[in-house]
C-alpha cells in the first residue's frame, strides 16, 4: 500500500504480524478484560454444581469429606468473584498489568483442579443414577468455563486439562465399568472442548486484529489530517505573501504611472518625461518599494564591485546579515499592515545607526544586509553590531500596541571568504542562522566550524522527530529550596534528550529546533504528563507534598484546547492542581499579552499556579505584572551571577527591587542560578522566598531526586 503524504505522516500498520507487534500489550489487555468480564457466570455455575453434587450425596456417606469440599468450593468461588470485582474497580492502566493475567491463570487452574477433585472423590461414592447427575453437573460447569476462558488458550488449557485429564485417567483405572465409562467420556470431552475453544479463540483474535487495524487507520487518518492542515496553512501563508507583494507592485506601478502622467501633462518636452519614467523604473528595479532600501539585486551588484577593488592593508569589508526574530508569528498575529510598519521602522533604525554603511538592503521578507568598510582588525565591529541590536530592542509603537522586536545578526569578512561575493553572503547567512539557534538577539561571527554545525542541525532535526517515540526524551528535576523552612518543597521539570550519538543533550540544543518544526507541542505535553505523574508518585510514597514546575511555550499556550489538556492531565494523574506550576519565559510575552492573560485566567480557574520565568530581561516587565494573573516571578540568573554578598552594584539593586516589588504585589519570588554561598546569603537577607541553582543541586533524574527527598529529615547541605 502506498501513502502519498509527507515523511512526517507514518503509514499505518495493517499487516496482521505488524499489528500484533505494535499493539501486543493492548491486545493482551483486551483479552484479560474479556476473561474477567466472562468469569462471573462460570464461577457461580461451578459453585452451584459443586453444591448440587454435595447435596446429592449428603447423608449417604463421608459427610466430613463432603463438608470439606463444600467449604473449599465456597472459598474458591468467593476468591474468584472478589478477584473479578477488584479487577473491574482498577483503572485501565492498572488492568493492563501482567499480574492480573497471572492471577486469573492461577484461579482458572485452581478451579479446574477443584472440579477434578470433586469428580475423583464423589463419583466412586454414588450409584449409577447419581453418577450421571454428578458428572452432568461437573461437565456443565467445565463446558461453561471453557467457553468463557477460550478468549485465552493458555487460560483454557490451564482450566480444562487439570479439570478433565486427571479425573478421567483416575476413573479409567478404577475397576468399576460404570466409572471407566465416565472416564472415557471425559477423555472424549477434552479434545472436543479444545477444538471449540480454538475456534472461539480464532474468532476473538480476528475481531481484535480488525479492531486494532481500524485503530491504526484512524491514527493514520488523524496524522494525515494534521499534515493536510499544516500544508494548507503554509500554502495560505505563501498566497498571502504573494498577494501582498503583488499589491505593493500594483501600488508602486499606479504611483509611477500617475507621476509620469502628471509630468507629461506639465512638460512640453516629451524627452524629459521619458527620461523621468526611465529613472523611476531603474529605481524600482534596484530598491525595495516598502522600505526604500536597496534590494537583493543591487546588493549583489555592489558586492561584485567591492570584490574587484584593489585590497587595502588597513581596511576590511564586512557583511552583516540581520534577521528579525519571531517575525512570522508577529505577521500572523497582527496582520500585514502592522508587519509592514515593523519593517519600515526597522529599516529607519538601521539607517540611523549605520549611516556610514556603503549599502543597506532588504534581501527577504524580514532579512536585511549591511555592507560596511571597517578597520582591518575589526575591533569596533562587534560593539557596533550589539549597539544596533540594542537599538532594535527599544519599544516600537505599531497601531495601538507597543512591541519589543529583537533580531539575530551574522557577520562575515570578505577576506575570510577568499574575496568571493557569493561565499561572503553565504557565510554571513550561516552565522546569522547560528545566532538564531542560540535563541536570537545575539551576534555571531562566521567561523569554519559553523558549516559543519549547519549539517549537524539538519541531522538533529530529522532525529528529533523520532526521539519521543523512541523513548530518548527524559525528564530531570532541579530542586527549589524554600528559604524560610530550609526544605525542598518544589522542583522544576527539565527535559533532556539522551541522544544515541551525542549523549545527554540539554534543552538549549534542541528546544528552539522543536519550536521551529512544530514538535514543541508534543514534547511539552510529554514533559507535563511525566512531571505530574512523578509528583503524584512521590506524594503517594509519602516522600513530600511536592509542587512541580513545568515550562510551557507560546505555541502550546496558543492551542485552543491547551487548558482542557492541562485539566485532563491533572485528572489522569490525580495531582492536585495547586501542586502544578506553569512557567512562561518573559521574552515570549511580547507577542500578545492580552491573549496570554486570557489563557492564564482559565488556567488560574483550574487552581494551577503561574510563573514568569527570566523576569527582568524583557522590555515591559512591570506591564506584564499589571496584566497577567501570576503567582510567582523568577529572577533571571543574569542578575544573580554577579552578586557577591555586598549591597553595591546594579545587579544587587535590581534584585532587591524585584523582591520588594514581588512581595508588594503578593507574589512569591524565586531566584535562579544560585551557585555561591554569598549569593544565598544576599537573597536570604532580603527575603527571597525560594532559590534554585547548582549550590543546591544540578537537575537530576527522578531516582536521584527521590533520594534528596528521603534525606529531608537530615541537613539539606546548604548553609543555614
Amino acid at each position: 500500500m502506498t501513502f502519498l503524504f509527507s515523511p512526517d505522516v507514518q503509514p499505518p500498520a495493517l499487516e496482521p504480524a505488524a499489528v500484533r507487534r505494535e499493539y501486543a500489550a493492548q491486545i493482551e489487555a483486551a483479552l484479560t478484560r474479556q476473561l474477567y468480564r466472562g468469569s462471573g457466570p462460570p464461577t457461580l455455575l461451578m459453585l452451584l454444581s459443586g453444591l448440587s453434587c454435595v447435596g446429592l450425596l449428603w447423608g449417604h456417606a463421608h459427610d466430613l469429606l463432603l463438608g470439606a469440599l463444600l467449604g473449599w468450593l465456597t472459598l474458591l468461588a468467593l476468591l474468584r468473584l472478589w478477584q473479578t470485582v477488584a479487577f473491574q474497580r482498577a483503572s485501565a492502566a492498572e488492568q493492563a498489568a501482567p499480574n492480573w493475567r497471572h492471577t486469573f491463570l492461577l484461579g482458572a487452574a485452581a478451579s479446574g483442579m477443584t472440579l477434578a477433585a470433586v469428580g475423583v472423590l464423589l463419583m466412586p461414592l454414588a450409584g449409577p443414577r447419581l453418577q450421571a447427575l454428578i458428572y452432568g453437573l461437573l461437565a456443565a460447569a467445565i463446558i461453561s468455563a471453557s467457553v468463557s476462558y477460550a478468549a485465552s488458550l493458555r487460560t483454557f488449557l490451564a482450566f480444562a486439562i487439570p479439570g478433565l485429564l486427571p479425573s478421567s485417567l483416575f476413573l479409567l483405572r478404577h475397576g468399576d465399568p460404570e466409572l471407566q465409562g465416565w472416564g472415557v467420556l471425559g477423555l472424549i470431552l477434552l479434545p472436543a472442548l479444545s477444538v471449540s475453544a480454538w475456534q472461539i479463540n480464532r474468532g476473538w483474535q480476528r475481531n481484535l486484529l480488525r479492531r486494532f487495524q481500524n485503530q491504526a487507520l484512524l491514527e493514520y487518518q488523524e496524522q494525515a489530517r494534521r499534515a493536510s492542515v499544516q500544508t494548507n496553512l503554509e500554502l495560505a501563508g505563501e498566497v498571502r505573501q504573494r498577494q501582498r507583494v503583488e499589491a505593493e507592485l500594483r501600488t508602486a506601478q499606479r504611483a509611477l504611472e500617475e507621476r509620469v502622467s502628471e509630468r507629461t501633462r506639465a512638460l512640453t518636452a516629451s524627452e524629459l518625461a521619458r527620461r523621468q519614467e526611465e529613472a523611476e523604473r531603474r529605481y524600482l528595479a534596484d530598491h525595495d518599494a516598502l522600505t526604500g532600501l536597496a534590494n537583493r539585486s543591487l546588493l549583489l551588484q555592489r558586492l561584485e564591485e567591492v570584490a574587484t577593488r584593489p585590497p587595502q592593508h588597513d581596511r576590511e569589508v564586512a557583511l552583516l546579515h540581520l534577521d528579525l526574530d519571531r517575525f512570522k508569528r508577529l505577521n500572523d498575529s497582527l496582520g500585514l499592515a502592522a508587519a509592514d510598519g515593523i519593517l519600515r521602522e526597522t529599516a529607519r533604525r538601521i539607517e540611523g545607526c549605520l549611516h556610514q554603511a556603503e549599502l543597506i538592503a532588504r534581501i527577504a521578507v524580514d532579512e536585511f544586509a549591511i555592507l560596511l568598510e571597517v578597520h582591518a582588525d575589526g575591533d569596533g565591529l562587534e560593539p557596533l553590531a550589539r549597539h544596533l541590536l540594542a537599538l532594535l530592542r527599544q519599544g516600537m509603537a505599531v497601531g495601538e500596541q507597543e512591541l519589543v522586536i529583537s533580531a539575530s545578526l551574522g557577520i562575515a569578512l570578505l577576506s575570510g571568504a577568499g574575496g568571493d561575493p557569493a561565499r561572503l553572503l553565504n557565510q554571513a547567512t550561516i552565522a546569522m542562522r547560528h545566532a538564531k539557534q542560540l535563541g536570537g538577539n545575539s551576534v555571531q561571527f562566521y567561523r569554519d566550524s559553523l558549516q559543519g554545525g549547519s549539517r549537524e542541525r539538519l541531522l538533529l532535526e530529522a532525529q528529533l522527530d523520532k526521539a519521543l517515540a523512541r523513548g530518548q526524551l527524559e525528564v530531570f528535576y532541579q530542586p527549589r529550596l524554600t528559604l524560610g523552612a530550609e526544605r525542598l518543597r518544589s522542583a522544576e521539570a527539565l527535559v533532556r534528550w539522551r541522544h544515541p550519538d551525542y549523549g545527554l543533550l540539554a534543552p538549549g540544543s534542541f528546544i528552539a529546533l522543536a519550536e521551529e518544526t512544530g514538535q514543541i507541542n508534543a514534547i511539552g505535553d510529554f514533559v507535563l504528563r511525566r512531571a505530574c505523574a512523578q509528583a503524584r508518585a512521590w506524594q503517594r510514597e509519602g516522600l513530600a507534598e511536592l509542587s512541580v514546575s513545568v515550562n510551557i511555550s507560546m505555541q502550546q499556550l496558543r492551542q485552543a484546547d491547551f487548558v482542557a489538556g492541562v485539566a485532563a492531565v491533572l485528572a489522569e494523574t490525580e495531582l492536585p492542581a495547586p501542586l502544578l506550576e506553569l512557567e512562561l519565559t518573559e521574552t515570549q510575552l511580547s507577542d500578545n499579552v492580552e491573549d496570554v492573560a486570557a489563557q492564564f485566567r482559565r488556567l488560574r480557574a483550574l487552581g494551577v499556579r503561574l510563573a514568569i520565568d527570566d523576569f527582568g530581561t524583557g522590555y515591559s516587565s512591570l506591564g506584564y505584572l499589571k496584566h497577567l494573573p501570576v503567582d510567582v516571578v523568577k529572577i533571571d540568573k543574569t542578575f544573580i551571577r554577579e552578586l557577591d554578598g555586598s549591597e553595591q552594584g546594579g545587579d544587587a539593586a535590581i534584585t532587591r527591587a524585584i523582591i520588594a516589588m514581588g512581595h508588594s504585589l503578593g507574589l512569591e519570588v524565586v531566584a535562579e542560578g544560585v551557585e555561591q554561598p554569598a549569593q544565598l546569603d544576599f537573597l536570604r537577607r532580603h527575603g527571597c522566598d525560594e532559590i534554585q541553582g547548582y549550590l543546591i543541586s544540578r537537575p537530576v533524574e527522578a531516582g536521584a531526586f527521590a533520594a534528596l527527598l528521603r534525606a529531608q529529615g537530615r541537613e539539606v547541605g546548604v548553609p543555614a
